[in-house]
This record gives C-alpha cells, structure tokens and sequence, in this order.
C-alpha cells in the first residue's frame, strides 16, 4: 500500500493526471529507428558525444516513439552504434501525440540554441579541471578556446589561496572582490582584451547613438568592424 504525505493528499486530481513519470528502459540497437526526416545535421557532434559515451557512460537516454522512432537522441544513436554496443537506455514517450512528438523533436533540438555560456564561469571551471586528466579537445572545443579562457583566470581572478591571505590580513574582516580589469571582446576565431572601462565607455556610446534599437546597434557594429561592404557584395 502506497502511503501518501499530506502535501501530495492535498493535490487535485487534474494536476496529477497531468504527471507523465517515465521509465528508462534497455532497448536493443537494432530496434532503435533514426527519424527518417530529422532536420537537424548531427555529424560534427557525433564523435565528441561517442568519447563521451566511452569515457562516463551512456548518461542520457534516447528519446523514442512507441514504433521505437527516435523522437530525441539521434546523436548518441549513432555514437553508440560506432561504439559498438549493442543496446542503449530508452525513454518511450508513449504518452504523448503524434503532433506533440514531432514538435517536441524540433522544441529540443532548438532550445539547446538558446542557451549561452557565461565564460567567466566556464573559465574558472576548465582551469579547476586543468590537472583532471581529461583533454576537453576530445569533447568539441578547441585548444585555442581552452587556452584564451585559462589565460583569462590567471589573468583576472584571485586563486582561493591568495583570497584566504588577503581576508585574513584585512583587519575589517571583509574582503572585496577583485573583478576582471579587463573585457574580453570575441569577434570569431579572434580575441581582443580591452581595459573594462574603455569598453564600458565604448558599449554605452554605442548604445545612446543608437537609442538602445537592438537592431540599429548590430547595423552600427557591422559598419565600425568593416563587414558591410562584404554583405553587399
């Protein structure tokens, strides 16, 4: 007999019919079916993502239909396929519609390219791993990429040691924390560090000539960086 808490007692029976709890199931490969019209190109990622497979595991499921259709995970398909294994942990999205699959297929697909890195924080997180073992080139980013954010804590960050020493030589007992003095500006494959104020001054003048239009400041950008006349050709 399942015991129920007051809080979960207390839910209407709407709301939890709505719950959709799922299982991860053991699906042999060969039942396995790519989306035969999958809009999404995955090739580049397919190698990065087998090395991940092989390195801590097969962590996420692949998203199927109840035909065995996949719905999400076309990439670590075909990662485990050149692996060699011969099944994969599934999730069958057995109560959803037809409609509700296909646009879920699109909806993951895009909402990854929304999200951005904060690279201070990435920073700071690739240089704690630094004596890991790992080698993040084998995982999609590139030595240049690893070693302009590596440079960039040494450069701007206090280590946890030098903090501690400087909180307790404050006599207050309160330390402020340094920030970066300087601004990294990514332009592609190139890296420019500016001292923050100036790029402070810089962006905000930007903004007031072009009365904060999104629009009209990307069309200013363009023009100071000498890419127009490349789009007009």
């Amino acid at each position: 007999m399942v015991t129920r808490t007051k809080r979960e007692a207390a839910i209407p029976k709407a709301t939890t019919k709505k719950r959709n709890p799922v299982s991860i199931v053991l699906r042999d490969l060969t039942d396995i079916h790519p989306y035969s019209q999958n809009p999404r190109d995955n090739e580049q990622a397919i190698e990065s993502v087998r090395k991940s497979i092989e390195t801590f595991g097969f962590l996420v499921p692949i998203v199927l239909d109840e035909e065995g259709v996949i719905v999400a995970g076309h990439t670590r398909y075909e990662a485990a396929t050149r692996l060699g294994l011969t099944d994969a942990p599934c999730i069958v999205a057995s109560h959803l519609t037809v409609d509700q699959i296909n646009a879920f297929r699109l909806i993951d697909n895009k909402v990854s390219e929304l999200s951005k890195w904060d690279t201070d924080m990435l920073a700071v997180e690739l240089s704690a791993l630094e004596s890991s073992g790992i080698s993040f080139t084998e995982f999609g980013w590139s030595q240049d990429e690893i070693d302009c954010l590596t440079e960039i804590v040494a450069d701007d960050c206090m280590s946890a040691g030098v903090a501690a020493g400087l909180d307790q030589a404050n006599s207050s007992g309160r330390l402020e924390q340094r920030g970066p003095n300087r601004t990294r500006l990514v332009i592609g494959e190139f890296v420019i560090f500016i001292p923050t104020e100036v790029y402070r001054r810089w962006a905000n003048e930007i903004r007031v000539d072009c009365d904060y239009v999104e629009s009209e400041i990307e069309l200013l950008l363009l023009h100071k960086l000498g890419i127009t006349p490349y789009l007009q050709e």
